[in-house]
């Protein structure tokens, strides 16, 4: 820790103080090196906290962004995937803060609700475009549709969830910070490049195939939204309905997209491809049991509704000795709205956490 403190304290004289070229470009690697010593002997979240407090926060972000993205199985992340995750919400919501993007947003939800669901729908329209990158960098033109539906609701579904967003100069602005702060997370290293090489590392050939490059995308994408319906408190809070069912819903999506590649393999697809054997018959009964609870809830809402007009209706109907009973009525109305809310809520996160349960299992 002394010798990182050291190195930090000259990095900060900067390149024109240090005049010589090949000292700072060992002070970096060794820094690296170090950085890389210490988070063998202590958990990664307090190695974070250490180079941040000696001032190399931005080094850190550099050298451990890799570690991040890379490609593991499912159950190989231990204890670090709530730190990362923590960390870039955390830091998304910093920028959205810092730029005001909320304010841009008439909605009934708090400052604080709207910075953290901002900040969870801004990293997945990050990885939205980065994974077209990659794949336009793989020369795939075409894209199965389920895919393309997919990237689409990754980079554009906010605005499903926040109409105000479908302004051209907010969601330019909301896109431009966003991917500036995420710019650290090599999601393809090296565009698609490392990606590449990887498969290629796997499969010991020279080339890779499209089906090969659209598995990797999925296993990148099913990585972080699986890493945030696990480990992301903000989605165990009611107040973030908006963000759970956003991950919910991609998760039932990136589950249309591994079946259309299974289907579309001519022999059987590896495990690492798809990630679990399509069991069809549990998929159905899954799905029918989702319709079921969507169209329950979709009848309270609509109960909810004409209970509503019928109330407006006798409150202009009324005399004032009435009015008392209509008020409570309406209280009455509002709690059974946040139950629903709630129920919402409890329905998204058990959805998408069941189904990433069932992906463990089955894999």
């Amino acid at each position: 820790m002394l010798a990182l403190s050291s190195i930090a304290a000259v990095m900060k004289l900067g390149p024109v103080k240090v005049s010589c070229p090949q000292f700072s470009s060992t002070l970096f690697e060794m820094n690296g090196k170090l950085m890389d010593t210490l988070a063998d002997l202590i958990p990664i979240d307090q190695v974070y906290l250490f180079t941040m407090e000696v001032g190399l926060r931005r080094e850190f972000l550099g050298y451990f962004g890799p570690r991040a993205t890379a490609y593991r199985g499912k159950n190989n992340m231990g204890g670090e995937g709530a730190f990362w995750v923590d960390l870039v919400q955390q830091q998304l919501r910093g920028a959205i803060s810092r730029e005001r993007i909320w304010s841009r947003l008439t909605t009934y939800e708090s400052i604080e609700v709207l910075e953290r669901d901002l900040a969870i729908f801004g990293f997945f329209i990050a990885l939205g475009r980065r994974t077209q990158s990659y794949l336009d960098a793989s020369n795939i033109d075409i894209l199965d549709e389920s895919l393309a539906r997919f990237l689409r609701y990754l980079v554009g579904g906010s605005v499903l969830f926040y109409p105000q967003l479908s302004s051209v100069s907010t969601y330019q602005i909301f896109v431009e910070v966003v991917c500036e702060e995420m710019d650290w997370l090599p999601f393809y290293p090296e565009g698609s490049t490392m990606g590449r090489q990887l498969l290629e590392n796997r499969r010991g050939h020279q080339s890779v195939s499209n089906m090969e490059s659209v598995a990797l995308a999925l296993d990148v994408c099913s990585h972080w939204v699986e890493l945030f319906i696990k480990y992301s408190v903000w989605l165990e809070k009611p107040s973030h309905i908006k963000a759970a069912r956003f991950l919910s819903t991609s998760h039932s999506k990136l589950e249309e997209c591994r079946k259309a590649l299974y289907t579309s393999a001519t022999d059987t697809v590896p495990k690492y491809e798809t990630g679990k054997d399509i069991d069809v018959g549990r998929e159905n009964k899954w799905n029918s049991r989702e319709q079921t609870s969507s169209k329950e809830l979709q009848c309270v809402d609509e109960a909810l509704n004409r209970l509503e007009g019928l109330l407006k209706e006798v409150h202009v109907c009324s005399s004032n000795s009435g009015k008392e009973h209509l008020e409570a009525a309406c209280t009455d109305l509002e709690r059974i709205r946040k139950l629903k809310k709630e129920a919402e809520f409890l329905e998204a996160s058990w959805r998408a956490k069941a189904a990433s349960v069932q992906q463990i299992i089955a894999g």
